[in-house]
């Protein structure tokens, strides 16, 4: 049968016009094997001696590499008769075909990325693949879709050959030419990798939420419809979302779910739970839950991203080099932003309290782990970096917080009149989804529209080096900071900060104060406690048991570490005694507030 479809193809692409000027990609689910994909792509026409067909290095949002042209195989290249042509890899492992005008079409196998024991692949799981024969396919198209270099911004059409009992689901329109085929099309490769698709078990729901129709679909194991329960947690939050903004920047969204229910064979590396955002969708792989717990913000956070990078983003994101990846120096925007708005927008929509808010974004400064020196556009700009991706998290942060300030400085200036949201509002309508900005140009758009104050918060905070000031900007809104409290309680004075070392999260210890049970040294990566490896510690009822044990013990209690220190394990013990206790950044309410602070205050927060 594989061979009949291929031969089907081959006759398919050949009676094409030689002038074609897309990319026909076909994709054969139904015919997997040992969860390998086959895929074919008749490319449109070529005019030089030999092209260079690329596998993306990146993709937008990652901001991590993936090397995808490790997963490939049995790379071939054919002409009109299906005779092969000439291929040999590039430098930097790419295919680069000979006599490239004969070229009229290549086929190569891929392994998924959800079942990768080897470690080749580190990737995160909402950017990945998964080729589960007649159940579950994932297909972020990044790591799927060639294209030939010089010739991204071309239309691909995609063929999907799926079994019959499965459903297609994205924010792309798929038309299902019958009970076993479906196609859909993309602009450009830019666009084929903004929106994934999944093919699975029909479990799906749909709502409309001011003028924007939605898709939820539900990928697992097992026949529990349980969308329809998602969809309706999600509405709430796209509500919250649409009373936050003026009005929505799209008319279509689609919410896909892998929900993993434990299977190790289909999942080696599930502790990468988490979501990635797309113009028009976001991609969630998360545990199996029949009533979703926790989704609030998460989705919230990966569907305001419709604002940035969506409309307000530089050329480094419009025109992404998937090749060769070079970073914005603009994270800060894309994701830091992004995230307080995500805690703002039930904050102005009085779903969460103005004390569950000052919580979080104290709780945010205080996960903040950072050099004494940091610049946000510097970190953004070498984001890739084997040490920037251990700070990346602090993104969500560090980043919210400053987002936080700015707008309190931008009230500050237009005397409460204009904050961020209405800052990346007008700069949304001077520039859009199709008219990027010059990545170095940002701050001055945005002190056209404030003035100097903003511009020198920017130029001190953001691109400088100097902590964010949070002695400075609180008071202004009526808020006290006070950046230490020290006590005694039991415990073993262990300072956890959750890092990615090679391409995996850890924590990383060191001891807390001058009191260390442990003896633990500045560093210290974490490999089990008390026999239960770190990666499961909170993926398993024992894992989460020994946290609470460890984080607060009872009188006589020990611990147990092995830690790895200088690329060696070492075992550490200790009993639990009474340490210093030191608690950093409390950001308390002043009871002196002035009139003008708390208006101030009410305009950041209701405005």
């Amino acid at each position: 049968m594989r061979n009949l479809l291929i031969a089907l193809f081959v006759i398919a692409g050949s009676a094409c016009s030689l002038a074609q000027d897309h990319y026909r990609v076909h994709l054969d689910l139904a015919g997997i094997k040992n969860d390998r994909l086959r895929v074919i792509i008749f490319p449109p026409k070529i005019t030089t001696d030999s092209v260079t067909w690329v596998f993306a290095n990146s993709v937008p949002g990652t901001y991590e590499e993936h090397f995808w042209h490790r997963m490939v195989s049995n790379f071939r290249a054919y002409d009109a008769g299906s005779v092969q042509l000439p291929v040999h890899r590039s430098a930097d492992s790419m295919f680069v075909v000979s006599r490239a005008q004969d070229l009229r079409y290549v086929s190569y196998e891929l392994d998924d990325s959800f079942d990768d024991t080897t470690g080749r692949n580190a990737v995160f799981a909402p950017a990945g693949t998964a080729f589960e024969e007649d159940s579950i396919f994932v297909l972020n198209h990044g790591g799927i879709v060639a294209f030939i270099d010089g010739m991204q911004k071309r239309q691909f059409n995609v063929t999907v050959r799926r079994p019959q009992h499965l459903f297609g689901g994205s924010s792309l329109r798929i038309e299902r030419l019958n009970d076993s085929v479906d196609t859909y099309a993309a602009q450009t490769f830019d666009e084929l990798v903004d929106s994934p698709t999944i093919f699975s078990l029909p479990d799906t729901a749909t709502f409309s939420v001011a003028g924007v129709d939605v898709l939820v679909q539900c990928a697992h194991s097992g026949v529990d419809n349980i969308a329809r329960v998602y969809a309706d947690e999600l509405a709430k939050h796209c509500e919250t979302i649409a009373r936050f903004l003026p009005a929505m920047p799209v008319k279509r969204y689609a919410f896909l779910f892998y929900l993993w229910r434990g299977d190790r064979s289909k999942v080696a590396r599930p502790f990468e739970m988490g979501a990635l955002e797309h113009n028009t969708s976001s991609f969630y792989f998360l545990g199996f839950q029949r009533k979703p717990i926790g989704l609030s913000e998460i989705s919230i956070h990966e569907f305001l991203h419709i604002l940035v990078p969506l409309n307000l983003h530089s050329h480094e994101i419009h025109e992404f080099n998937f090749r060769r990846p070079v970073m914005s120096q603009h994270l800060w925007l894309y994701e830091g932003t992004t995230e307080y708005f995500a805690t703002l927008a039930p904050l102005h929509d009085k779903t969460l309290k103005e004390d569950r808010f000052r919580s979080e974004m104290q709780s945010k400064l205080r996960s903040s782990k950072l050099p004494a020196t940091f610049s946000l556009t510097e970190f953004s700009r070498d984001v890739l970096s084997e040490a920037n991706q251990e700070l990346y998290s602090q993104i969500y942060t560090y980043g919210a917080v400053n987002a936080f300030y700015l707008d309190i400085v931008m009230r500050s200036a237009s005397g409460g009149k204009q904050g961020l949201l209405d800052v990346v509002l007008t700069l949304m309508k001077e520039f859009g989804p199709n008219r990027p900005f010059h990545d170095d140009s940002l701050f001055d758009h945005i002190e056209r529209v404030t003035g100097p104050k903003v511009r020198a918060y920017l130029d001190t905070y953001v691109k400088g080096r100097n902590p964010i000031p949070s002695a400075d900007i609180l008071p202004l809104i009526g808020w006290k900071y006070i950046p230490e409290k020290r006590s005694k309680t039991l415990g073993y004075a262990i300072d956890a900060d959750f890092t990615m070392v090679d391409g995996k999260p850890a924590m990383r210890l060191s001891p807390e104060g001058e009191i260390n049970p442990l003896k633990l040294q500045d560093g210290d990566l974490l490999v089990s406690v008390n026999d239960v490896p770190m990666a499961e510690l909170f993926e398993s009822a024992e894992g989460r048991s020994v946290m609470r044990k460890m984080r607060s013990p009872a009188d006589g209690d020990t611990l147990r570490l092995v830690v790895r220190r200088n690329g060696v394990d070492v075992d550490l013990s200790g009993q639990a005694t009474q340490v210093d206790k030191i608690e950093r950044h409390f950001f308390e309410v002043d009871p002196a507030a002035t009139p003008e602070q708390i208006a101030l205050r009410n305009a950041v927060f209701y405005e």
